[in-house]
């Protein structure tokens, strides 16, 4: 992709971002935060590193966090090298300015093609353009981070023996966090800290720049640690994330925070992830046991098909019925919701069923909508429905509807799931099946409190 002078990004470019925004940001997500975006520096080279949990999508949430106005900061990512071996998404993926970054396990051959890569990211860099890159040069299907590569600290430092030590450059620590990772219509979180500048590393790093390197990539990395959910006991991470999902919203309540505020909600969860962490140093024998009461409460949940909250919440059996009966008035709708959007909704299923990592998931329903599932689905309405009624009004109207019922469908979706899971917990109920359970998540939660008090 061509690059204007001064890294400004192309028409072509701004356009087809603000296409994949809306695809990402009104449809597939439900609603999103940034914290923090006053620490980006502007009219600088900026090198922002984070966390990575969600493949694609932590790479598209970052681009929407950043205010770009008028495309006057040109925005490259690095990224795996391997998706740019897919037909067409290499291309398109080129295009948007992503740059491969190989790994050792692609082959010792293939190393070399970072040094292209990175060369040209500095390059970019050195024109107060941005640049974001994972240096856990991998995803995480948890809520911890794993260790630093120091590519991102050869490209900082390459920028700036390139302008001979005279240009200021910032790394910016950033965390992406999620509601959750699979389904759509969930909420995403994006916070920056505090940027660093490097040029008070320029003179150390001419003398010892592997030493810099490894002392500012132990700073940057606890900067991200500190920004985002770092659960480190990951022995038990089952039951501390099943806790902060549970119990952490009551939790959140009492401690002044807002649990449907995702940007509270994170603090609140750090809070009482360091709280388990030290109950855990003081008495591990005692803390063990909750651990072990919580991940049996969550499996046993699993396996009824039901959900925690459910215990919380005064479930009537006619309310129930009523929102079933409300679900097959809209079946219709539903259905042609998903005939409508049919190319954007099955087609990612299908894949998904061959890509066994399944954290990718998420990023691959992305990117089949946005490169051939809408533009198909579109046509599609346009041509038949422009045919059927002879109007091109109705054609362009029925186009313009078109992501409105796919987020019908999807909440449809949702929503259908939900109530027959409260059919199941009231049936449950009312057959005493839950009486052992209940009690069970009773007590472990009157001994965490008491814990914690």
């Amino acid at each position: 992709m061509k690059v204007s002078k001064g890294g400004k990004a192309g028409v072509g470019y701004i356009l087809f971002k603000l296409y994949v925004k809306f695809m990402f940001y009104c449809c597939y997500n439900r609603k999103m935060y940034v914290v923090g975006r006053e620490n980006i520096p502007q009219n600088c080279p900026l090198l922002i590193v984070s966390d990575h949990q969600n493949s694609m999508n932590d790479a598209l949430a970052l681009l929407y966090a950043i205010k770009n106005r008028r495309g006057k900061r040109k925005i490259r990512a690095i990224t795996r090298a391997d998706a740019f071996d897919i037909p067409y998404l290499g291309t398109v993926m080129h295009w948007l300015g992503l740059l491969p970054a190989f790994r050792i396990s692609y082959g010792v051959e293939n190393l070399s093609g970072n040094m292209h890569a990175f060369s040209e990211a500095s390059d970019e860099l050195l024109k107060n353009g941005t640049v974001f890159i994972y240096p856990e040069s991998g995803h995480q299907d948890k809520h911890w981070l794993g260790n630093f590569t120091y590519g991102y600290l050869r490209l900082a430092f390459e920028a700036a023996e390139k302008c001979n030590f005279e240009k200021e450059i910032y790394i910016l620590p950033s965390c992406n966090h999620y509601t959750g990772y699979f389904a759509e219509k969930e909420d995403v979180l994006i916070k920056f800290g505090k940027p660093v500048p490097i040029s008070q590393y320029y003179e150390r790093y001419k003398i010892k720049p592997r030493t810099v390197q490894k002392e500012l990539n132990a700073d940057i990395h606890q900067k991200v640690s500190e920004l985002m959910l770092d659960v480190r006991d990951l022995d038990n991470y089952r039951a501390i994330d099943f806790i902060r999902n549970t119990y952490g919203i009551k939790y959140a309540e009492y401690n002044g925070f807002d649990p449907e505020n995702l940007a509270e909600k994170l603090i609140s969860d750090k809070q009482l992830c360091s709280r388990l962490e030290t109950l855990k140093t003081a008495n591990e024998a005692e803390i063990q046991s909750v651990y072990d009461s919580f991940s049996a409460l969550s499996t046993k949940i699993d396996e009824l098909g039901i959900e925690d909250r459910f215990f919380d919440k005064k479930i009537s059996g006619v309310a129930v019925f009523a929102k079933m009966l409300l679900h097959a008035v809209a079946l219709p709708l539903y259905l042609i919701a998903c005939i409508a959007n049919f190319t954007v909704i099955y087609p990612p299923k299908l894949i998904n069923r061959k890509v066994h990592d399944y954290m990718l998931h998420a990023s691959v329903k992305v990117a089949v909508a946005c490169l051939a599932g809408i533009p198909l689905a579109n046509i599609i309405v346009f041509l038949s429905v422009g045919l059927t009624t002879g109007s091109v009004f109705a054609a362009i109207t029925g186009v313009a509807v078109l992501p409105f019922l796919y987020i019908f469908a999807v909440c449809f979706d949702k929503a259908h799931s939900n109530c027959r899971k409260e059919l199941r917990f009231c049936k449950l109920l009312k057959q005493g099946k839950l009486n052992d359970l209940m009690r069970l998540r009773t007590e472990t939660r009157n001994t965490l409190e008491k814990l914690l008090k």
